[in-house]
């Protein structure tokens, strides 16, 4: 092919200078006067093609680029335009054809490389795309589109690290702080793998660049309400509805987090809006019909709001199981987004609730994964090699669910057995990297039409769902039979109240005698309390001046029924004092001020001189906060776990409600196994009497925390731990394993 002539390439260069800045006419007079003097060239015919495909003409592009990459197969320009051509006609498998083309006869070429990354892309060829796009940055690093397409390729492809290495310094990037975009992508990553507080303060910044863009209040709005700052959420929902009128979604989030603070009737009225507009939006209905307050103003208030969840469930069985018309798609996104988790701690049995909403889980579930809900077709162990046991939790991090029961992971016999890890959560830290390092087999996925297909193929012998009704994706796998022998363990202590689930591993320390009646499962006691719990807290044996009564649980477990109780407590102790650790949201912190205000003006106390509300602190600070106070008061319904744990390795004494359920009996298991089970009242009185006496008497608290710290071994690094759960697994197991036939003699 010949060059072009001096004056043809200077009535191309300015024909193309013309076209980009979008004066098409001046560009076409230039292009015909080219024509003229050279009407062979083939930069002339490609020049009068980009003409054409500027003017979306894409017919009379495709006519001439097609003719010219026949007479010059070696010209790489015109195969990629011809790529750009056809991507804008909507055909992405001719345009990555004709870029491969280019970019095989010229990889330097930037832009070809750079298109066909964006094809790569779109036919979901990833690992292509996000080889290609380090080329075009290795070729032009400060290529920002193509760091930017990167990062958010791999952000969707659950790469978080490798996003994080484009995101964030984009992000960061000076020449790039006039650009909403950046910031917005790297909250949106920031929130994916839970680190809210950060999240929230990158899409903050990303509302002052671009303050008209729905996109970045929706982005501040769902990290907020993930990390739990619903007035933030409320604030930036707000804010996108009103720039992007009659969206539903947005609609869903605003009433979801107006409920969250508190403001359960405009938030159900909000819901109402989204379903005007959308009626078949049932994650809306659920949220709706299921709605209960972040917090309790009164015991009628609570009694109340059951009543309207009953009515709730009430209505979605009518929907749902009496056979009316509703879209299958959008009943999973519902039981998809939804779980009953604040339902468990009111102060009555919800077992028989829990198991009404199970049944609307396995019916949805059923309808939209039939394949799902047939019988396994092997039986446990028929692979003939070490026990295949499964995990599910969306919490295999430094939560309270991963402190659990990650050694069930960590420390069971790979000689025996063959662990298949599935991380469902939105975040991991140090353990989950810990618990995968240590698994046969470990994968995080989100995506339940991926996780499902994935378990099943694993064709475990045993799956275990460690936290059912914590995490809404838990409970629709939980509703599917992906094993032949399915258990649930107590990370969230309820019942799942899912035909599919067999069996409910839980502690024997903490179900009480008649503990069978709670669950739809067979129960299974393991010993003590089933774990092999690390005492990491350390005891300082400092003397500290603290608190004298502190209440370390999270004010949502903090029921009107305790308020009455506290206040009896601090007048039994004149001059005393009681602490509570506050919520992120200020306006929840005033309406548990209020209420609690009442009860102790009801016993003569003037709240100010005898309430003190923590603020969120470091969780070195919360555990020197907890060995400092005199006595820490667990709740009465819904006792504590973690929180229980780490202030008895410090040896710090908790005085335990003891429940008659799993959920209010962890903490009193743990005193008991201790050896201590002075600290455990089993009515309102003892509870009061025994809160009043320690904190009178600092001989029989100290006697206490010494006898703690003597006996810590009882509680803590149960070497039977483990041994139990693989035996109990190996019993599941031969238990479900249809015996050999004897050989005829």
């Amino acid at each position: 092919m010949n060059p072009p002539r001096a004056e043809t390439i200077a009535l191309l260069n300015q024909a193309m200078a013309r076209l980009k800045l979008g004066h098409a006419a001046d560009a076409r007079r230039v292009i015909s006067a080219a024509l003229a003097a050279d009407p062979a060239s083939p930069h002339v015919q490609l020049a009068l093609a980009m003409l054409h495909q500027h003017e979306r003409r894409y017919a009379e592009a495709t006519q001439i680029l097609q003719t010219l990459t026949t007479a010059e197969p070696a010209f790489f320009p015109a195969w990629a335009t011809l790529g750009l051509v056809r991507r804008a006609e909507g055909d992405i498998v001719g345009s990555v054809a004709a870029l491969e083309r280019a970019h095989a006869q010229n990889p330097q070429y930037l832009e070809a490389a750079f298109n066909l990354a964006l094809g790569y892309e779109d036919l979901a060829r990833s690992a292509e795309a996000i080889s290609l796009y380090r080329h075009v940055i290795n070729l032009q690093p400060s290529f920002t589109p193509a760091k930017t397409n990167l990062g958010v390729l791999a952000r969707k492809l659950g790469d978080f690290a490798l996003a994080r290495e484009y995101l964030e310094p984009l992000a960061h990037d000076a020449n790039a702080n006039a650009n909403a975009d950046a910031k917005l992508n790297f909250a949106l990553l920031l929130t994916d793998v839970g680190e809210y507080a950060k999240a929230i303060a990158y899409a903050r910044e990303a509302t002052l660049l671009a303050a008209d863009d729905p996109a970045t209040w929706e982005t501040l709005g769902q990290a907020a309400l993930l990390g739990g700052d619903a007035e933030i959420a409320v604030e930036a929902f707000t804010r996108a509805s009103a720039l992007a009128p009659g969206n539903a979604e947005t609609l869903y989030d605003l009433g979801r987090a107006e409920i969250s603070c508190g403001d359960v009737a405009k938030g159900k009225a909000t819901l109402a809006d989204a379903l005007a507009i959308k009626p078949d939006y049932l994650p809306a209905l659920f949220a709706r019909e299921l709605a209960l307050p972040p917090l309790y103003q009164s015991d009628a208030h609570m009694a109340a709001a059951r009543s309207d969840w009953v009515r709730g469930i009430e209505n979605l069985e009518a929907l749902i199981l009496q056979g009316r018309q509703w879209p299958v798609g959008e009943a999973l996104k519902a039981v998809s987004t939804y779980v009953p988790y604040a339902l468990h701690y009111q102060d009555s049995d919800t077992t028989g609730l829990q198991c009404r909403f199970g049944k609307l889980v396995e019916t949805v579930v059923g309808r939209a994964f039939p394949q799902f809900l047939l019988p396994c077709d092997w039986a446990p162990m028929a692979h003939g090699g070490r026990l295949r046991v499964g995990f599910v939790s969306a919490y295999l991090r430094h939560h309270s669910v991963g402190n659990f029961f990650s050694s069930w992971i960590t420390d069971l016999d790979t000689a025996r057995f063959e662990s298949f890890v599935f991380s469902i959560g939105e975040s991991e830290d140090a353990l989950t990297h810990r618990i995968a390092a240590c698994a046969a087999h470990f994968s995080r996925e989100q995506d339940i039409e991926k996780i499902a297909p994935a378990i099943r193929a694993a064709k475990l012998d045993v799956l275990i769902f460690i936290d059912v009704s914590m995490h809404p994706h838990a409970q629709v796998l939980a509703a599917m039979r992906l094993a032949p022998i399915q258990c649930a363990a107590y990370g969230h202590p309820i019942t799942t109240g899912l035909s599919t689930v067999s069996h409910f591993l839980s502690a024997d320390a903490a179900e009480p005698d008649n503990a069978g009646a709670h669950y739809i499962e067979k129960l299974i006691r393991l010993p003590k309390m089933g774990l092999k719990i690390r005492a990491t807290a350390v005891v300082s044996h400092e003397t500290k001046a603290g608190v004298q009564f502190l209440c370390a649980q999270r004010l949502f477990k903090v029921l009107p029924h305790m308020d009455r109780l506290i206040a009896q407590i601090l007048r039994g102790v004149p001059g005393s004092r009681v602490a509570f650790f506050a919520s992120l949201s200020q306006r929840l912190n005033a309406q548990f001020v209020e209420r609690i205000s009442t009860a102790l003006r009801a016993e003569g106390l003037e709240p100010g001189s005898v309430l003190e509300m923590l603020p969120v602190m470091p969780h070195a600070a919360f555990l020197q906060t907890i060995e400092s106070a005199t006595l820490l008061l667990d709740t009465t319904h819904f006792s504590g776990g973690n929180t229980s744990f780490d202030a008895l390795a410090l040896g710090a004494p908790v005085l335990a409600y003891e429940g008659t359920m799993l959920r209010g009996r962890q903490t009193s298991a743990m005193l008991n196994l201790l050896g201590v089970g002075e600290l455990i009242a089993r009515n309102d009185d003892q509870y009061v009497h025994l809160a009043c006496a320690l904190a009178n008497n600092p001989a029989m608290r100290e006697k206490m925390r010494v006898r703690i710290v003597a006996s810590r071994h009882r509680l803590f690094d149960d070497d039977g731990a483990i041994p139990a759960l693989e035996a109990a697994l190996q019993a599941l197991v031969a238990s479900a394993t249809p015996a050999k036939t004897a050989p005829l003699l």
